[in-house]
């Protein structure tokens, strides 16, 4: 905690906003190449139609691009949020600063 107070980096939270950001775009891409390995599974005619095998990866197909979908549909909710902390943290930085500035200053000075 020191080390980050002395260098100052990531103090107004960015590099989480970052890490937040980074790990969304990953879990997008790790989506999108899960939904088209399980399409080129479905299409690919490997069981029989109307088997238990073909049901099974027709539903699995189903649920996955369903919660993936509901989870994606969450994202502005996760970008909000992020920006609420970020003011917050902007603001408490502000308000250190002032303090720090008007600290010197007394009422028999002005």
């Amino acid at each position: 905690m020191k080390s980050l107070l002395k260098s100052k980096k990531g103090i107004l939270g960015l590099d989480t906003v970052k890490a937040v950001i980074l790990s969304l775009l990953v879990l997008a891409v790790l989506f999108v190449t899960v939904i088209l390995a399980l399409t080129t599974l479905q299409d690919s005619n490997i069981f029989t139609s109307g088997s238990n095998a073909s049901i099974a990866t027709t539903n699995i197909v189903n649920n996955v691009t369903t919660g993936g979908t509901t989870f994606f549909s969450y994202v502005p909710t996760f970008f909000v949020l992020l920006a609420v902390v970020v003011l917050i943290l902007i603001i408490a930085i502000v308000i250190v600063a002032v303090s720090r500035f008007s600290g010197g200053m007394t009422r028999e000075s002005l």
